[in-house]
């Protein structure tokens, strides 16, 4: 064990609201007892606020479950404290429930098991209201020479020869925000698929130009892979540590400035990069 706050494995049924952030298939093949299921936490959301308000839905439908069945504390797993079921953990902290906390065990968790049946697919919030520590597109263009930035994709997205890990396509652009340092996501995870110790972690960090004072942003393709080095950064000090929601699926497609900009799959004379944004204004 690593020794992270946002990590449990004490797991209590009356007292713990369980939600099950794998594949919908394994969750209905099973799960924890009384575990629920968000399909919403697999999206990507960009900043508008049509896309703010269907991602704050499902979170105020989470909070106000935990209050209806009298629950304390939110577990939260995946395959095993992963991108989805981190960023999860992230926003129920960011909506201000504190006692939402990451599973700190791989599946299969210990525990009783029974085949999911509670699938909840939310509409969204009547209205919007301000995470802590989410960041929209109009906060990072005027403020994007002040931040200090992390990348937390791999390094193929982070050069600009992929648009994201998992199914790219052809014609995507690539690249990453100006002045983005990388942090490759599976870093965060050891040998054995556990959490790296905070001594580690501590270590790697002295490694960037940083400064725990500044404001801090980081984004992947999604926003998923962001949130665990984001609560990570927060727990050994980091002040102001901020998940860029839109990530690359949202800036890839505005007029803002990139650095390593490729478009995907495609080869010779005709396959130079825009110079901003996601069109060629060539053509």
């Amino acid at each position: 064990m690593s020794h992270w706050s946002f990590l449990k494995t004490d797991l209590n049924e009356k007292q713990d609201l369980f939600i099950d952030c794998r594949s919908q298939a394994q969750y209905q093949e099973s799960t924890l007892k009384g575990a629920y299921y968000f399909p919403f936490v697999k999206k990507a959301f960009a900043s508008d606020p049509d896309s703010s308000k269907k991602l704050l839905g499902p979170i105020e439908e989470i909070l106000a479950l935990a209050k209806k069945e009298e629950k304390s504390r939110i577990l939260v797993f995946d395959e095993g404290m992963g991108m989805f079921a981190s960023r999860l953990v992230f926003l129920l902290r960011a909506a201000g429930f504190q006692n939402a906390f990451l599973i700190g065990q791989r599946w299969p968790v210990d525990g009783t098991k029974e085949k999911g049946s509670k699938e909840l697919d939310c509409g969204p919030a009547s209205k919007i209201r301000k995470l802590e520590g989410v960041i929209d597109k109009a906060f990072l263009e005027k403020n994007l020479t002040r931040l200090q930035i992390f990348d937390t994709r791999t390094p193929e997205e982070y050069d600009g020869k992929l648009p994201r890990l998992t199914a790219p396509e052809p014609g995507s652009l690539c690249g990453r925000l100006p002045g983005a340092f990388l942090w490759d996501w599976r870093m965060l995870y050891d040998a054995n698929g556990e959490l790296v110790d905070k001594t580690f972690f501590n270590k790697k960090l002295r490694g960037f130009p940083f400064m725990p004072e500044r404001t801090t942003v980081i984004y992947d393709y999604n926003g998923a892979r962001s949130s665990l080095l984001a609560m990570m950064l927060k727990e050994v000090g980091y002040n102001d540590v901020n998940v860029y929601v839109g990530s690359w699926f949202e800036w890839r497609k505005s007029n803002l400035p990139k650095q390593a900009a490729n478009i995907y799959g495609q080869t010779g004379a005709g396959a130079s990069a825009p110079r901003v944004g996601g069109v060629d204004r060539k053509s």
